[in-house]
């Protein structure tokens, strides 16, 4: 559930910190206290795209946070943990919005994209909005709705990865199939390509070794000078080498050692020296006779290292890339050598998967059929109870094959409502005016509510258009919802206010010419005075008052 909001900075909002709790919680106050600026607070950290005009003037970014206790919630913890944003117990979401208009998001302190926080508010929220039965005209909202009303829907997954699976072997068959002529142009080229590359016998040559090579090779004269000096230095120089002036030197502490013991520790570190230093001019003498200072040699360096440079030209790749590229050009001959039994195969395997695809999508249809049933009959006896005795709820699905596969299936869903007795079920679009559309709304979103595991609703003024007993209904379903999570609802309609389990009110303030929003949360005496309000308006008599208690005191029974 959701337990705090945290916003600075946002609109009217400067700062604001609102603790929430278990079961149904109410928002009132007047028209433009800041109501809906609460909402698009939660929606901005969940993942809606940022308004710098948001930004509350004199501010340089909004910041806002929601944190959710998660401790019974082990999708959520799977998918955190999944996704290596886990913490045990707690989500927090922070979201902030710079006055440039660029935000940045955040779950448990750790950065993440809009994307991934989109996903993540699925498992947390849903926001169920005032104008949601305009979402309703649309036939795909309306499949949406009934597929999601199945709180598992295997049928509808295999169908959509068999769809997918199809689609990428059909993508492939249309990259083979398209332009034939320029298929065989390219493969005339790429013969010719690979023919020339063989013919020049530098595909296997490494530039990098033969560059180093060059080097050498260049330098020869100049290493073989200058080894020579050092091996004659070292140790080849019979009067001045240092290994002849170590050997000096260490005979000379010989004959100290015979006076002074101590003399024998320095004479053999001499010793271990002069060892070290013949082996290292023999080693540099061998290495010395080993140069050869070979102008062919480097000549042919040359021509090969021209070559590579030419053909790296004409290839338009680096030198050192030559190899891989002879390995592509390969690669790509094969597959289009192989393109009429890649066709075959990919023939064999579309029709395959199209099988699979009727098969699975049928499968989807019985379901939807038997959800819909079900959703129908639910959605009927809900707009008996908002004021619509004679209304009668039906979905109609359509099974119709069609050449290629669809994401969603072969099925099309469509709403069928009736209001008056004896008439029969047309298309909602057609039949229902405004306000039955907007009941009809709110029916939906009650009934399908109960079914979800979402465990945080959020109901934005969806009892618009209605009132009377019809909206004491509408507040009892919102009560009943919120004895198994937690349910938020704004609303102007006393007869919803008075059926929350707790009741916040918003109002605004101004000060130093700035309009703040700020909310309280109402006691028993404070809450009666709000329901009076809002039954009665500013002047409000003794029976008001009393009236307010009574649907208070009816909605505690």
């Amino acid at each position: 559930m959701l337990k705090s909001i945290d916003i600075k900075g946002l609109a009217v909002v400067e700062q604001l910190n609102l603790e929430l709790e278990p079961g149904m919680t109410v928002l009132t106050g007047e028209t433009g206290a800041g109501k809906s600026i609460l909402l698009t607070a939660m929606k901005l950290c969940l993942g809606e795209r940022a308004d710098a005009n948001l930004i509350r003037p004199g501010v340089k970014k909004a910041d806002i946070s929601l944190d959710f206790d998660i401790n019974n919630m082990p999708l959520t913890q799977e998918w955190l943990n999944t996704n290596e944003l886990d913490d045990q117990t707690d989500c927090l979401i922070r979201r902030t919005i710079g006055e440039d208009g660029r935000s940045r998001a955040f779950i448990n302190g750790q950065p993440v994209n809009l994307k991934t926080l989109q996903q993540l508010s699925q498992h947390l929220i849903s926001i169920h909005g005032q104008h949601a039965h305009l979402d309703l005209l649309h036939p795909i909202n309306q499949c949406l709705l009934l597929d999601n009303y199945v709180a598992s829907n295997t049928a509808l997954s295999n169908c959509q990865q068999l769809y997918t699976q199809w689609k990428h072997a059909y993508n492939e068959l249309l990259s083979l199939t398209d332009g034939n002529d320029d298929n065989d142009s390219e493969k005339q080229l790429l013969i010719y390509q690979i023919q020339e590359l063989e013919q020049t016998d530098l595909i296997h040559l490494h530039y990098d070794t033969l560059t180093q090579e060059h080097a050498l090779a260049s330098n020869a004269s100049k290493i073989i000078e200058l080894a020579e000096k050092q091996v004659s230095t070292l140790y080849e120089d019979d009067n001045g080498s240092i290994h002849t002036q170590l050997s000096r030197t260490a005979h000379e502490l010989e004959s100290l050692t015979s006076l002074d013991s101590s003399f024998g520790t320095i004479t053999e570190q001499i010793n271990d020296a002069l060892i070290q230093i013949q082996e290292a001019g023999v080693d540099l003498r061998h290495k010395v006779d080993q140069q050869e200072d070979d102008p062919k040699t480097l000549l042919d360096l040359d021509n090969k290292i021209s070559k590579i440079h030419e053909l790296s030209r004409k290839l338009n790749v680096n030198p050192s890339e030559i190899k891989d590229k002879y390995t592509n050009l390969v690669n790509r001959l094969k597959t289009l050598e192989n393109r009429n039994e890649r066709l075959d195969d990919l023939q064999t395997e579309l029709s395959a998967l199209k099988d699979n695809y009727i098969h699975s999508a049928k499968k989807l249809h019985v379901q939807r059929c038997k959800t819909a049933k079900k959703l129908s009959s639910e959605i009927t006896k809900t707009l008996k109870t908002l004021g619509l005795p004679e209304g009668n709820f039906e979905i109609d699905i359509n099974y119709k094959e069609q050449e290629n596969p669809t994401i969603n299936g072969f099925d099309n869903v469509n709403f069928l409502v009736t209001t008056n007795p004896g008439m029969p079920a047309s298309p909602i679009n057609k039949v229902a005016s405004g306000g039955e559309l907007s009941r009809l709304s709110l029916a939906i979103q009650v009934v399908t509510s109960q079914s979800n595991t979402i465990p945080t609703l959020v109901f934005d003024e969806v009892d618009a258009g209605i009132g009377g007993g019809v909206a004491e209904t509408v507040g009892i379903c919102l009560r009943e919802i919120a004895i198994n999570r937690q349910v938020i609802c704004v609303t102007h309609l006393p007869q919803v206010a008075s059926q929350g389990h707790h009741h916040l009110f918003i109002s605004k303030d101004k000060n130093n010419g700035q309009t703040s929003t700020k909310i309280n949360r109402l006691s028993k005496q404070t809450r009666t005075e709000e329901i009076a309000r809002m039954l009665g308006g500013v002047d409000m008599s003794d029976k008001t008052i009393a009236h307010a208690q009574e649907m208070l005191e009816k909605a505690n029974r």
